[in-house]
């Protein structure tokens, strides 16, 4: 039986464990027009995974982000009162893929934002060697004075495997949910792409889904093995500038990232 997900959010997001529902159907374009949402001349993002908040200072570390970013994708977050009141106190909305509870607080990938998320969906897959789930969420944002969402990709990748099969369907899974969307992108995360054949099936992953992987003018990302892990991969947007900040608050660095909407010619 495949684990149950678990999908929480803090506002009433609409959200499904079913990929089946994963495309939004039941809003009409028109209606989200000229609402609440991102802004398409910036969307500043940050990628991080928090290492479950076991680092010093991770709350001072994410707040000062907070300040700066309209949308961050989280791995290892764990809902504990202190992150809730942190994300309370930026007024920012959250959604959360729960993989499994550490000391009864739910631990997962969660993707945060200025904006309410209109629609998510996610999915689990189990490590084949220590059976604890890795999550990934996809989740949908309107974008001002557009009838475009915005779909953006949160994945925390399998680690601990003696093959690639297990990896290769995570990946696999990721694309079906994904596929149908024709507007803008942002697929990120924690991808543990810590070999070359690990590396080569996200690279698969990005052509398939005719995605941009950014090109950092000073790579501080954090390699295993002599190999990036984190990535941040687009779609139909523009990079205004990117930065790799280098903390000691988790184990891994945070990707920053200034975006704009890509205008139709």
């Amino acid at each position: 039986m495949p684990n149950k997900v678990h999908l929480m959010s803090n506002v009433g997001v609409v959200a499904s464990s079913n990929l089946q529902t994963c495309e939004v159907k039941n809003l009409k374009n028109n209606e989200m027009i000229g609402k609440a949402g991102l802004d398409p001349e910036s969307i500043d993002f940050l990628n991080w995974n928090i290492y479950k908040g076991n680092g010093d200072n991770w709350q001072q570390d994410l707040s000062r982000f907070a300040e700066s970013h309209d949308l961050m994708t989280i791995q290892e977050a764990v809902l504990g009162n202190e992150l809730t009141a942190l994300l309370d106190r930026h007024d920012f909305n959250w959604v959360m893929n729960t993989a499994f509870h550490l000391n009864g607080s739910a631990s997962g990938v969660m993707t945060v934002a200025d904006a309410a998320a209109v629609h998510s969906c996610g999915f689990h897959i189990k490590e084949p060697l220590i059976r604890i789930p890795k999550a990934t969420l996809i989740s949908y944002y309107t974008i001002k004075g557009s009838d475009e969402k915005l779909l953006v990709a949160n994945i925390h990748g399998i680690n601990f495997t003696l093959g690639l099969n297990a990896y290769r369907r995570q990946l696999t899974k990721l694309y079906e949910a994904v596929k149908h969307h024709q507007g803008p992108m942002i697929v990120a995360g924690d991808f543990n792409s810590w070999s070359q054949d690990r590396l080569a099936e996200v690279k698969q992953l990005v052509r398939d889904l005719s995605l941009t992987e950014l090109e950092y003018s000073v790579n501080n990302k954090t390699h295993i093995f002599g190999h990036a892990i984190d990535h941040v991969f687009y779609r139909k947007l523009e990079i205004l500038s990117e930065t790799v900040w280098q903390v000691s608050s988790s184990d891994h660095n945070p990707i920053s990232v200034s975006f704009r909407v890509q205008s139709e010619i």
